[in-house]
């Protein structure tokens, strides 16, 4: 008995025989002595070329945030460490938040990766019975310098923000290219 499938089988008639393909031939055809095949079997001397550019660009002098000044490895200074005026301020409390999220993220990852490592450590005796708390205890402090660094995000943060407030009424007089409001009339009847 033959299955449903089997039948619709049965019913396209019985299937001729598909003309199998030769295998290809293991060596490279050739067109007779002292001929390119490779030109040839592309119709000509057609070579498309393959390239990859990369362009970097690197500002060195000002930039997004205020005047910049070469990086700290080519032993500059921080930018707007000049503090000569508010955009100097902004971008020395930016630069200071920035690089402090950057190194509070790399100590807590080297903090967790510290601990991963020496809690695979066994004590003399050869157990890992107490190898978590060493290992905690010793990875505690890298935690309390990105708890530092976290700090420092913020106390930039801050630094700025008290900075305009106490410096506002200064900052409109001097601003360059604030718009200041004409001081309001005083509308009285008499």
């Amino acid at each position: 008995m033959s299955t449903a499938a089997d039948q619709g089988w049965d019913w396209a008639g019985p299937q001729t025989k598909q003309p199998t393909i030769p295998p290809r031939p293991r060596t490279e055809p050739t067109n007779g002595p002292g001929v390119n095949n490779s030109t040839n079997r592309t119709g000509g001397a057609f070579a498309p070329s393959l390239g990859l550019s990369v362009n970097k660009t690197t500002v060195v002098n000002g930039g997004p945030g205020g005047t910049r000044g070469p990086g700290r490895g080519a032993g500059g200074k921080v930018p707007g460490s000049d503090f000569m005026s508010n955009e100097d301020i902004r971008a020395f409390c930016e630069y200071l938040r920035k690089d402090s999220r950057n190194r509070a993220t790399e100590r807590a990852m080297d903090a967790d990766h510290l601990e991963a490592v020496l809690r695979t450590i066994p004590d003399a005796s050869g157990s890992l019975h107490g190898s978590r708390p060493r290992a905690r205890r010793v990875s505690r402090h890298l935690k309390k310098i990105a708890a530092a660094e976290k700090n420092i995000q913020k106390y930039a943060a801050l630094v700025y923000a008290t900075f305009e407030r106490e410096y506002e009424s200064d900052l409109r007089k001097v601003g360059k290219g604030r718009h200041q409001p004409p001081p309001a009339s005083r509308f009285g009847w008499r």
